[in-house]
């Protein structure tokens, strides 16, 4: 039993031996199966070596041109040039805005006041010098240096004096960097003519506005190829586009005349208690415009805020949005933009066009008792006149007689004529956003409106355009399209380009602008704008009052106004004068009277218009006046000094000398000139 046991195992260890080798024989064997997983692989990786082939080919043959541009440009520095911006002259090359290099003042914080190693009181110190430096409150450096940025700006805008003070004393804890700024010498002076730039030196109001494509210039380019490192490769070349720097523009603007019309309107601002007051003084024979100023005024310098303390604490409280509202009221030129009921000025236009299409002449006689019924309403008038003629009726500024001088011509002539003084169209005046005048249409307007605006009620137009209609009555009868540039200059003075003096056309005839010239020096020498007649000068013009229209209403508030004109054997000015919304006297011939006397009568001097007095009028200007001093060539401070003994008062022009002494090169009104006492000589520096 026992060897059966034996014999039996043994034959299972011979079974399980022969088992176990036919497995490992079968295991070497290539199945069907096993076949076709080695050929799927086989096939993946094949097809994975030809898409990476294919795909290395795409790249380097296909797209080869592209990637040498790609690394060429990740290579590749292009470095922007800034070009200097032009700068802005008179007509005389004074300069009025320029480009200078401004200073900004930065600091690490925490090595110039978070050390602890610095005591309290050395901290103290040092924030009072760096506000004595920037000319920040001491509490605004505390503020900086305290907060979490480790570089921050202390200063823009400072001078190459006060960073070179803050880097003497902290030396490598401050950093100084530089930045080109626009300059405007005169600060507030002609203002909104002139306008201002952005941050990024972008003109946007006035003329930088209107001319940013000629003073900008185009910019330059430095193009050169680095390494990771940002530094150059030997082998490349480095290309460089100089910039091209702004051309200058000279400006028709007499900074003499511009003076006089600052100082008068700073002084009818003060007598009349106006919101504001508007004055545009013009060649009227060339169109060019010689001053132009809106008070109250702004410091281009510091655009982005009013100059005045009291409305500057009132803007700091307004939304953004009032903000923006202010700032675009600001800076407009109100001479040009604002459209306004001319009032009786536009008497002057109703008479012209009578004249010059022969419903009216010298003969012709209106009457007025007071008012005139025009389509069953009764339009009034100040006083009652009586019979006059039409010079007579202009001098008396009647509304009765210039409604019926306009209902004679009928619709069709009158509205005819006021196209043809340019009242339907904008002037052309090289200045930004120039006004769209509202005039109604003849073909639907009822008598009284054609009434009316014979004295110039239900018209609304600009006070540009009512100058430069004005003028053709001085020029001949001939229109002028107005400008405010006169030519374009490089950077060494060089003239590029010339704008010319432009005809717009023949608007009434010689005899009529003649006729004309005659009545508006008959209204200052005889009749209702005596408040601005100057002796020994020929002077026209005429007043204008007008009431405010305010929700669709006119109001108990007036604009007031006065245009005039001189010499009016020879005009070689005109003007417009509109005080808005007077408070403290009324009536155009009180108000904007007074500033045009005063405007006149010192630029004619300043002009070298010969005086023609009686004797009377000799004697009375001797009790009243003094002969100006010759202060040319004197050290500023001894010839501040001898023109305050005269009784005369000084102003410097350009005023930026900072109470610096300088060498007058030429003074206004010249030595030996007789001037009313506190009147200004204005001296000039280099």
């Amino acid at each position: 039993m026992d060897k059966n046991k034996k014999t039996v195992k043994k034959t299972d260890k011979k079974r399980e031996k022969i088992r176990r080798k036919a497995l490992e024989d079968n295991s070497n064997l290539i199945t069907s199966r096993n076949r076709n997983r080695l050929a799927f692989g086989f096939g993946v990786i094949l097809l994975l070596l030809f898409a990476l082939v294919f795909r290395m080919g795409y790249w380097q043959i296909y797209k080869s041109d592209e990637l040498k541009v790609m690394a060429a440009d990740m290579q590749k520095v292009d470095t922007e040039i800034a070009p200097v911006r032009g700068a802005i002259y008179d007509s005389r090359m004074n300069t009025l805005a320029e480009t200078v290099t401004e200073y900004e003042l930065y600091a690490y914080t925490q090595y110039i006041y978070k050390d602890e190693s610095i005591s309290a009181d050395d901290k103290a110190k040092r924030i009072l010098r760096l506000a004595h430096i920037t000319g920040k409150d001491v509490a605004e450096v505390k503020a900086l240096l305290e907060g979490e940025e480790n570089l921050v700006l202390l200063g823009e805008g400072l001078t190459r004096q006060q960073v070179e003070a803050a880097e003497n004393e902290f030396a490598g804890d401050v950093v100084v960097k530089t930045r080109a700024a626009r300059y405007y010498p005169n600060g507030a002076f002609a203002a909104q003519v002139l306008g201002g730039v952005n941050k990024d030196n972008v003109g946007r109001s006035g003329l930088e506005y209107e001319y940013n494509s000629t003073l900008a210039g185009i910019k330059g380019r430095t193009v050169r190829t680095t390494d990771n490192n940002g530094d150059t490769l030997s082998n490349s070349k480095t290309r460089y586009y100089k910039a091209q720097d702004g051309y200058g523009i000279v400006t028709t603007i007499d900074s003499v005349i511009q003076h006089f019309v600052e100082d008068a309107l700073v002084t009818g601002m003060d007598k009349t208690g106006a919101d504001a007051i508007t004055c545009i003084v013009m060649n009227p024979k060339t169109g060019d415009i010689l001053a132009m100023a809106t008070t109250p005024e702004y410091d281009p310098n510091e655009s982005d805020e009013p100059s005045d303390p009291k409305d500057k604490a009132k803007f700091k409280l307004m939304t953004d949005k009032e903000k923006t509202e202010y700032l675009s009221n600001m800076w407009k030129i109100t001479a040009v933009s604002d459209v306004y009921e001319p009032g009786s000025t536009f008497k002057l236009i109703a008479a012209a066009a009578a004249l010059d299409s022969g419903s009216a002449n010298e003969k012709s006689r209106y009457k007025c008792t007071g008012a005139i019924k025009v389509g069953g309403y009764y339009l009034h008038c100040l006083h009652t006149h009586g019979n006059q003629s039409l010079k007579e009726a202009v001098g008396n500024s009647c509304n009765p007689a210039l409604a019926k001088v306009a209902l004679d011509m009928g619709a069709d002539t009158f509205y005819n004529y006021i196209d043809l003084f340019g009242f339907n169209d904008l002037t052309g005046v090289d200045l930004p956003g120039e006004g769209l005048s509202i005039v109604k249409d003849p073909a639907t307007m009822s008598d009284v409106d054609l009434a009316t605006t014979g004295y110039g009620q239900g018209i609304a137009i600009t006070p540009l355009q009512v100058l430069c209609a004005v003028n053709s009555m001085g020029n001949g009868g001939v229109l002028m399209k107005p400008k405010i540039v006169d030519r374009i200059v490089d950077k060494d003075g060089k003239t590029v380009e010339e704008v010319p003096d432009t005809e717009v056309r023949q608007v009434i005839s010689e005899e009529t602008a003649a006729q004309m010239c005659d009545i508006m020096e008959y209204y200052v020498s005889d009749a209702g704008g005596t408040t601005a007649y100057i002796p020994g000068y020929r002077v026209g013009g005429k007043t204008g009052t007008a009431n405010r229209v305010a929700n669709k209403k006119y109001s108990e508030e007036t604009n007031t106004s006065f245009v005039a004109m001189a010499p009016m054997d020879d005009p070689l000015i005109s003007m417009i004068c509109i005080v808005y919304n007077p408070k403290k006297i009324q009536y155009g011939a009180y108000t904007a009277g007074p500033i045009v006397k005063e405007i006149t009568e010192k630029s004619l001097e300043y002009l070298g218009v010969e005086r023609k007095l009686t004797k009377e009028e000799k004697k009375e200007a001797q009790k009243n006046t003094v002969e100006v001093p010759d202060v040319t060539g004197m050290d500023s401070k001894d010839a501040i000094r001898n023109i305050k003994l005269y009784n005369l008062k000084y102003s410097v022009i350009p005023d930026d000398h900072s109470n610096q002494s300088f060498v007058v090169i030429d003074q206004y009104p010249k030595a030996g000139t007789r001037v009313e006492k506190d009147s200004v000589v204005y001296i000039y520096s280099e």
